[in-house]
């Protein structure tokens, strides 16, 4: 079982899927369109501002639409890191405001020097072996007890539930960019832990506007969650129908050799 799974990785390493189904456009189409409609309702009630409003909508069409390696992507990361370096600072979120503006920028600069996509998903490379495991591991809980030290000593708010999502974030986006599968299950937990953070600090600071912010983790956590189970149905499919091919050539093989076989012992037997 293992070796037909690491078989399955390593032969799709690097190799482009199909573009994207009908299904799954109109899931984006359909995500994004709630959420922002959510995002102008609060506005227009009062309920947040126009910056948290921009922060949403933008967020999810950078994350949504904007492929990472596109000039255009730089503008929306720019943009949405800048809003959200504000909110975290003022809040006292250190982490996340080191990773937005210290990591992420420079990230997405980064990557429009690479090629990733085919039609809108991220090229899969491999699932992690034994050793890469621990050494990403190592750098979530590094960078998680970094950000804390910082945190405690500049006064953070939150500052574990801060530093550890922030931490397991950072270390998804390293995945990311090195295309390994295992980037979905960091980001996943980051997500899921950076909701955590926002709607407890909007309970702290008694401000719906940050429960907003949570909407938009939420909202990346759901197209995630989707996406990585749309593209690795595509890729098993893709992968099973290359077996029914070898699967096919063999048994056709097979099939010559009886046929084969079943001529010389007639030719044999008519020599008689």
């Amino acid at each position: 079982m293992a070796n037909q799974k690491n078989f399955f990785y390593d032969y799709f390493d690097g190799q482009i899927i199909k573009e994207e189904t009908q299904g799954y456009k109109l899931f984006k189409v359909m995500l994004i369109s709630l959420v922002s409609v959510f995002g102008v309702f609060c506005y227009l009630a009062g309920f947040c501002n126009l910056a948290v409003c921009l922060l949403l909508i933008l967020g999810m069409t950078w994350n949504f639409y904007v492929k990472l390696e596109s000039k255009l992507s730089i503008v929306f990361c720019v943009i949405v890191s800048s809003i959200y370096f504000m909110f975290a600072c003022y809040y006292r979120l250190y982490a996340h405001a080191i990773m937005y503006m210290g990591l992420y920028i420079p990230f997405q600069m980064f990557a429009t020097t690479k090629q990733y996509y085919g039609g809108s998903f991220v090229q899969i490379k491999k699932m992690m072996n034994d050793g890469t495991q621990i050494v990403f591991v190592s750098l979530a809980v590094f960078a998680s007890v970094l950000l804390y030290m910082f945190n405690i000593g500049f006064g953070g708010r939150f500052e574990a539930l801060d530093s550890i999502s922030a931490g397991c974030l950072i270390s998804s986006a390293i995945l990311r960019n090195e295309r390994y599968y295992d980037y979905y299950y960091y980001r996943i937990v980051g997500l899921v832990l950076s909701i955590c953070l926002w709607i407890v600090a909007a309970i702290e600071y008694n401000n719906f506007s940050l429960a907003v912010i949570a909407v938009m983790y939420l909202s990346y956590f759901i197209f995630d969650f989707v996406t990585n189970i749309e593209q690795k149905r595509t890729y098993e499919n893709e992968y099973m129908q290359i077996v029914q091919k070898y699967k096919d050539k063999e048994n056709e093989k097979r099939a010559e050799e009886k046929v084969k076989a079943y001529k010389k012992s007639k030719e044999k037997a008519g020599a008689k």
